[in-house]
């Protein structure tokens, strides 16, 4: 067996046509001619190289290792873009069941060179997300879609969030592609050009939607300076927008975001409202749950327990603490490399459902405080009562000292 040793990284691309196999053998042909043409006239527009390709054609879409290093942002971008204008106009005139439609999914993984083409994770990655559940159910979903677009982690992060790409983070929804029978597991995003990321979310089966609820354990002295001086400030400072809808009345104060927000609210967000409250009051202490929603109940739940609470109650150095549900933890915090997420640094309540716990300021949790006891009442009445008392030559350190002495014959007391 010849040994392949040629290991390299680079850009995956993956492509697959809808229903390609209910079609007959002109069809196929046809759709074959049609895509390779837009892929080539599509690649021109964005300004890529095909020449740096190495295809691997499967009939019903290709396999591409893109050699260009710098090709990534034109790739997520300006191809995609171009390559649904061509769809769409290939497919105005055309019944439903006659239309090219696709699926993309592209990855920045490990690759080498094999007898029938690349192996390594890289190309098992790429075709595992263009094989998601969530992207057949998008196309069956929306007849007027011409493609749905899924990018892996890596890419994401590295060149979307990064704004190296024309498109914006918040046009994409975020899944898991869980495969048990292929030993796979792995997030990634999904979009869908010209449909809101709510919309895909709520197709794909994500949550959508945020909520970051708000608790103070202390009172807030005034509404309107809390929502200016520290939740405006915050947002501007993260970038996260402010919803439009927002409450500003009685606490618990309560915000729904994009879940596309949610690497940023519980990294950059969570940092400027800590300084933000510790600018506004120095004693104001805050429980901050995140759950998805739409429902603020679940939300507010996780602020508002005594578990949380306790956490507060028992540590100096900062105003807050954050709890979240467990899927915002696996689905947006475990495995992060976003900026100050921090998934080291949440610890199990072991709940019922399970959350998790984070103080910002602090690499590991804190034990919560012990319950607090109050120390009994002193008696208005009784023969010696105080912090220490002394009688029959002797000191006794107790709340409540009750004893008996006598004064060489003279009555006792």
């Amino acid at each position: 067996m010849p040994e392949y040793t040629e290991f390299s990284r680079a850009l995956l691309l993956a492509v697959d046509m809808w229903r390609y196999g209910a079609r007959d053998g002109w069809q196929q042909a046809e759709l074959q001619q049609v895509l390779s043409e837009m892929v080539s006239a599509a690649a021109a527009v964005a300004g890529l190289d095909q020449a740096a390709w190495e295809v691997q054609d499967g009939g019903d879409g290709f396999f591409a290792r893109v050699a260009d290093s710098a090709a990534e942002p034109a790739l997520v971008g300006p191809f995609v873009r171009e390559l649904d204008a061509r769809l769409g106009r290939f497919n105005y005139v055309r019944r439903l069941e006659t239309r090219l439609r696709l699926r993309i999914s592209m990855h920045h993984g490990g690759s080498v060179p094999a007898a029938h083409g690349h192996a390594s994770d890289g190309p098992v990655h790429v075709n595992r997300l263009l094989n998601a559940e969530q992207a057949r159910a998008v196309l069956a979903e929306l007849p007027e879609a011409n493609l749905v677009q899924i990018v892996s982690q890596p890419i994401f992060e590295g060149c979307v969030r990064q704004r190296l790409t024309e498109v914006s983070e918040a046009e994409f929804s975020r899944i898991r592609v869980d495969l048990p029978a292929k030993e796979f597991s792995a997030d990634a995003w999904i979009r869908v050009p010209g449909v809101p990321a709510a919309t895909v979310s709520g197709l794909t089966g994500g949550p959508g939607t945020l909520v970051v609820s708000l608790h103070p354990l202390t009172p807030v002295r005034n509404s309107s300076d809390f929502v200016g001086q520290v939740l405006a400030r915050a947002c501007v400072a993260a970038a996260v927008t402010l919803p439009g809808d927002f409450d500003e009345g009685v606490p618990p104060f309560t915000l729904s975001l994009a879940e596309s927000d949610g690497d940023r609210v519980l990294g950059v967000w969570l940092h400027h409202l800590k300084q933000a409250l510790q600018a506004h009051d120095a004693d104001l202490r805050i429980v901050v749950g995140v759950a998805f929603g739409p429902s603020p109940v679940a939300a507010r739940e996780l602020a508002s327990g005594n578990v949380a609470g306790g956490y507060l109650s028992g540590i100096d150095g900062s105003p807050l603490v954050v709890v979240v549900s467990d899927d915002v933890h696996w689905r947006i915090i475990a495995g992060s490399t976003a900026r100050m997420v921090m998934p080291d640094s949440y610890r199990p309540l072991g709940t019922e459902p399970e959350s998790w716990l984070r103080v910002p300021g602090y690499s590991v949790p804190p034990d919560p405080a012990p319950p607090r006891r109050d120390a009994p009442t002193a008696p208005r009445f009784g023969v010696v009562h105080g912090p220490a008392s002394n009688f029959e030559g002797g000191t006794f350190n107790a709340p409540i000292v009750v004893g008996s002495w006598h004064n060489y014959g003279e009555p006792g007391r």
